[in-house]
């Protein structure tokens, strides 16, 4: 059975801060938008509503 470490934490409206066993990653943005910036690289996503 692995062991799994997730966390995340608002720091202000539209910022998050992630936690896990592999590493951080900063998230910004409205919904429906976000820029994550993390240990893997940076990434975009945008939905469709």
């Amino acid at each position: 059975m692995g062991f799994r470490f997730w966390r995340r934490i608002k720091i202000a409206p539209g910022v998050t801060l992630n936690l896990s066993k592999s590493g951080g990653s900063l998230s910004f943005g409205p919904r429906g938008a976000k820029f994550t910036v993390g240990s893997r690289g940076k990434r975009a996503t945008v939905g469709i509503p």
